[in-house]
This record gives structure tokens, C-alpha cells and sequence, in this order.
């Protein structure tokens, strides 16, 4: 079955094969998404992004991307709520500034400091990205400098990035309690937001939804280097940034139920 995409203004619907002429209502100019699935259930007061049903076919990234760029009054997460998209992406990229401060290699001299500053970042309402890095990064306090150690080869850009995700990762030389690839690659987002993407559940989650199909081997930076290929790929397809791609993987991962 193709494909079918409408314009929420006049309410025609267009083919897949037409959609892929022109992604534009040929009577007003608006922007076709895919048209909802019957049934699917309609945006309600309890959930701002309430979830549709898509087939393989009918998942169009630059569709998603567009309706994400359009959202409004959303709860990012833990009841914190942004007017729209850009001005959550602006709240996220200050939150990084902060944090890339804090972390610098010469402020890492505090014990005390640090722990203060790292309990700090592991909350949503202080770095406006993330909502369950405590659950288990708490525990990283627990050798403080072990994380000391941690943060400073993170930021060591003269070592290949996949060595820096082995090395800090259970098992690697510089690997501190607590931290996984969840709070690792978010990490290495804060301190480099334009060059690496994160790497958690729901980025894996939307780029099998996207068919991003990654070719993962048991070497963790490896697998890494490859969900950072796709996600720099999308922010050029998309002619966006790292800091938003990273929070339309959570808008697709709560919006799209594929139908199989």
C-alpha cells in the first residue's frame, strides 16, 4: 500500500509518488504530512505529543522534523515546559555552556565542587536534556576521582573518540561507576555540542524507526562512531544542529508506533 501524506489546510490527499515530487500542497503550499491512521487517537489535554500508528512507509523524517519544529507549550520533561522548540533548544544550549564551564580542566580542582557540580548536571531541571542520568550517575560520586579522571580524557579531543568511549566505558581504563553510554555520550555532547550526537534508548529506538540500520559489532566506541555518522548526516539533511536532532530522536521515539 503507498504511502499517503494530506494537507492539514485544504485536506487533499496525496500519493507517496507525489510526495516525493513535491513535498507541498500544489494548491496553498503547505507543508503534506503523513496522513493519520484511523483510529489513531487525537491530541488531548493529558499529552502533548499523543502517538500515531505508521507504517514503514508512511515514516518521513522531514515530515516528523517539520511538525516537531511546530510544537508548542511542551513538557520536555518533569513538568518543565518550553513555549516551542527553539526556545527549548536555546534553554539546552545555555545549560551546556554552564556545564562546559564547570567541567573545564582547570575548575577540576574541587573534590567538593565537583561533586556539587556533577550531582547538578544529572538532573533535567538543570541541564534541560536529560530526565534519568541520576538513576544511575548518582553513583559515579561515590570516586570522585575516578570521574575527575573521566572528565579530563573526555575532553582530550587529540584521542580518537571511539578509544575515549572504550576506555570509559565498563571495563576501560578510565570507566567510573555509574557512568554508561547514556551519561557518557551526553558528556561528550556538552563538551563538543556540534560534533557528537547522544547515544541512549531512544536515539537507538528513532533510528530503527527511520531504517538507519547500524552494522553494531561488540566494540562500543565503533558502534558509537556509527550512531554519531547517522546523527551528523541528519542534522545536514535536515540543515539543523546536534543539539536538536538529539531532541527530535525523543519526539519521534514518543510520537510513532510502527505498525508491522
Amino acid at each position: 500500500m503507498d504511502a499517503e501524506y494530506e494537507c492539514h489546510k485544504c485536506g487533499r490527499v496525496f500519493s507517496g509518488e507525489a510526495f516525493s515530487k513535491s513535498k507541498f500542497c500544489p494548491h496553498d503550499g503547505t507543508y503534506l504530512r503523513p496522513k493519520r491512521v484511523k483510529g489513531a487517537p487525537p491530541r488531548s489535554k493529558d499529552s502533548e505529543i499523543p502517538p500515531v500508528e505508521l507504517t514503514r512507509e508512511q515514516i518521513n523524517i522531514a515530515t516528523l522534523f517539520d511538525e516537531f519544529m511546530r510544537l508548542q507549550h511542551i513538557n520536555a520533561g518533569e513538568s518543565v515546559f518550553f513555549d516551542d522548540v527553539p526556545s527549548w533548544i536555546t534553554a539546552r544550549k545555555k545549560a551546556y555552556s554552564t556545564f562546559r564551564d564547570k567541567f573545564r580542566q582547570d575548575k577540576l580542582i574541587d573534590w567538593e565542587k565537583l561533586s556539587e557540580d556533577f550531582k547538578e548536571f544529572l538532573y533535567f531541571k538543570n541541564n534541560m536534556s536529560w530526565t534519568t542520568l541520576y538513576r544511575t550517575g548518582l553513583s559515579a560520586l561515590s570516586d570522585l576521582e575516578k570521574l575527575w579522571k573521566l572528565l579530563t580524557f573526555l575532553q582530550n579531543e587529540s584521542v580518537d573518540v571511539q578509544l575515549r568511549v572504550n576506555e570509559g566505558l565498563k571495563g576501560g581504563k578510565y570507566y567510573c561507576p555509574g557512568i554508561g553510554r547514556n551519561i557518557l555520550t551526553a558528556i561528550l555532547h556538552v563538551f563538543y555540542t556540534d560534533k557528537y550526537g547522544v547515544w541512549n534508548s531512544r536515539t537507538e529506538h528513532t533510528l530503527y524507526l527511520i531504517q538507519r540500520r547500524l552494522k553494531t559489532t561488540f566494540d562500543m566506541g565503533h558502534n558509537y562512531k556509527l550512531v554519531n555518522n547517522e546523527l551528523t548526516h541528519l542534522t545536514a539533511e535536515l540543515d539543523t544542529d546536534m543539539t536538536t536532532v538529539d531532541s527530535l530522536m525523543w519526539f519521534i521515539s514518543k510520537k510513532v508506533r510502527l505498525i508491522r
